[in-house]
């Protein structure tokens, strides 16, 4: 790849991530879907203590259906920073994200979650491949470092 092709790869690869933290903040959920590839696999065991293994998805769709599901109620603030991305290739690279989260529960009625509010940390660990929409999220993990709920 050219200089700035790398430039470009990679500052489009920034702006798919800030937009799959407005879909979750905004519960978004056309938003948020469009971050993915149609095959997209999403690791979030870490949210839960035992590893619970119905966080591990393969589905892009129903991924998109339980996180806003499990955030009606909220009020969700996101920001990943110190992205450190590789390019694999023309069309896949790899990222890991510094992420610091913060989720309020408004509504406890609608919100299945068992906390009134929470404080984490940790890193997105990120799969990308570029199609014919562009740049997109193939696979992605959360690794929780710290959690403080209240």
């Amino acid at each position: 790849m050219l200089p700035n092709e790398v430039a470009d790869a990679l500052e489009a690869i920034r702006c798919l991530k800030a937009r799959y933290f407005r879909g979750v903040d905004g519960k978004d959920a056309a938003l948020l879907r469009s971050v993915f590839t149609d095959d997209a696999v999403t690791d979030f065991r870490s949210e839960s203590p035992d590893g619970d293994a119905s966080l591990l998805q393969r589905d892009p769709d129903a991924f998109v259906r339980n996180t806003l599901a499990v955030l009606d109620g909220t009020v969700t603030v996101h920001s990943a920073s110190m992205p450190e991305i590789e390019l694999l290739s023309a069309d896949e690279a790899r990222g890991r994200w510094t992420l610091h989260d913060r989720i309020w529960v408004i509504d406890a009625a609608r919100c299945p979650l068992p906390f009134r509010s929470l404080q984490g940390w940790g890193y997105y660990h990120d799969r990308y491949r570029r199609g014919a929409q562009g740049w997109r999220i193939a696979a992605t993990r959360l690794e929780r470092l710290k959690v403080l709920v209240d």
